[in-house]
């Protein structure tokens, strides 16, 4: 079998600056396996999926979806609603949703925290969910 100058030119250009020890073992390692596994072998690694997050930090972005503001004002308004749901003062100053959750874990249940939020958006119903649309 004759190579065509383009197949030539394709192993020169992959395999150039290799000794011929290692092109022997390689073209020796081609012949015995087959196109599937080799190309297995040098296919890039995949990627790890990201483990799933906190559950009830997913349970509250999805409660206090309806809110267009972003995750820092949806915690703080968390935050102040379950201080004066629950009338403590909390010292919170949280940075996002995920944020919040952590520090509040530390003074409630994740069942009063859910509770919280649904209050929330409850209260908030009620106070803007009765507005007329402008036409």
């Amino acid at each position: 079998m004759k190579l065509s100058p383009e197949q030539a030119k394709t192993l020169r250009a992959a395999l150039r600056k290799r000794p011929p020890r290692e092109l022997k073992a390689a073209f020796a390692l081609i012949r015995a396996e087959s196109d599937r596994t080799l190309l297995t072998a040098i296919a890039p690694a995949k990627k790890r999926a990201k483990p799933a997050g906190d559950p009830l930090v997913r349970a509250l972005e999805k409660t206090l979806k309806p809110i267009i503001a972003p995750a820092q004002e949806k915690a703080d308004l968390l935050v102040e609603h379950i201080a004066k749901k629950h009338r403590k003062k909390l010292s919170i100053a949280p940075k996002g949703l995920t944020d919040a959750v952590r520090q509040l874990r530390g003074k409630f249940s994740d069942a009063q925290i859910q509770s919280g939020a649904q209050s929330l958006m409850a209260q908030l119903r009620d106070l803007y969910g009765e507005r007329e649309s402008v036409k």
